[in-house]
């Protein structure tokens, strides 16, 4: 494989991400030995140190840092327990059956927010994405000096509180998670360059006066879920697909569900094997545990969580869900 210069290959460390807990009743996940999440600037300030006293170059420092798991964390979460209703439900064969919950922060992009909440927490506008930013535009936005890894986002926590509507007529299914119809996606969204206010009618307020455009939240665009031919609006799919599934519930099972879902980089199990299947088997996709989802992440990407709901009779129930996104600087 050749890796472009600059981008040093990080030895590979494989995870098996068949130890992810699935619980059956929301309690908080068993806490780690050590559970500090180092902000930018720790990170860049511990970049520094190890650079001056050991005069390594930077590659060799983001290999070291990235050996120790030395990583920024951003978090993203919705909790509707804390709402009048107590939860969120999504209802199959209903308008609403594939609904938009929530959009992390551009990944890596440490000193850029949206300013237009409203934008922020709605699906991307149903445009193509015309011209990607570069990488070296968006890390201005980057505090410290941007990671020399080829893939810096490390990995992905997902931590949910769901159920379904607690009944189905398939006895034979039920307490597993064999065609379950209720299921949570991961999507991206991507900043487009060549996006203008005269195209989608929305605000430049947040564009700076200089040469160089400020992404927006105006300028986002879906990567994923894609758009139909005739790019008026998504293109959701019948059936879960095996890259996207975060996670699906068990079936009939009236307690709220805590689901806990890592995904890592160094990732390598092969969809099609025995433990691609088992992965199906937990209510995960099959095609989820090959570390590809995060090696295609760019920075500046967002991350999105989408719930799922699929014919009359079927409800996603919703307390909480919560995304932490690891990467490198």
């Amino acid at each position: 494989m050749i890796h472009p210069p600059g981008r040093p290959r990080v030895p590979f460390r494989r995870r098996n991400p068949l130890n992810n807990q699935h619980l059956d009743h929301p309690q908080p996940h068993p806490e780690l030995k050590n559970t500090h999440k180092p902000t930018p600037k720790e990170c860049a300030e511990v970049k520094g140190i190890l650079g001056k006293a050991a005069s390594f170059p930077p590659e060799i420092v983001d290999i070291v840092m990235d050996f120790a798991e030395y990583w920024t964390c951003s978090v993203s979460s919705i909790d509707y327990s804390v709402t009048s209703n107590g939860l969120f439900s999504i209802r199959g064969g209903s308008e609403s059956e594939n609904t938009f919950l929530l959009r992390t922060e551009p990944l890596g992009l440490t000193t850029w927010h949206p300013k237009d909440q409203d934008s922020w927490a709605a699906a991307a506008p149903t445009y193509k994405l015309v011209e990607e930013y570069p990488r070296e535009e968006l890390e201005r936005f980057v505090e410290g000096p941007p990671s020399t890894l080829e893939h810096p986002f490390r990995k992905i926590v997902f931590d949910i509180v769901s159920r379904d509507q607690g009944w189905s007529h398939e006895l034979d299914t039920h307490h597993t998670f064999r065609s379950s119809w209720t299921w949570f996606d991961a999507g991206i969204d991507r900043f487009d360059k060549g996006h203008t206010s005269e195209h989608t009618g929305t605000s430049e307020t947040e564009a700076s006066s200089s040469s160089e455009k400020v992404p927006t939240t105006g300028a986002i665009r879906p990567i994923w879920p894609p758009l139909k031919e005739n790019l008026s609006e998504y293109d959701h799919t019948l059936h879960p697909t095996a890259d996207h599934k975060i996670q699906c519930n068990r079936i009939s099972e009236q307690d709220w569900q805590h689901h806990h879902i890592e995904w890592s980089c160094t990732d390598d199990i092969d969809p099609e094997s025995s433990a691609g299947q088992e992965l199906d088997a937990i209510g995960r996709g099959s095609a989820t545990g090959d570390g590809s989802f995060l090696r295609n992440l760019k920075v500046g990407d967002m991350l999105t969580v989408w719930g799922r709901a699929r014919f009359p009779g079927w409800m996603l129930s919703i307390q909480k869900v919560q995304v932490e996104v690891y990467w490198a600087l």
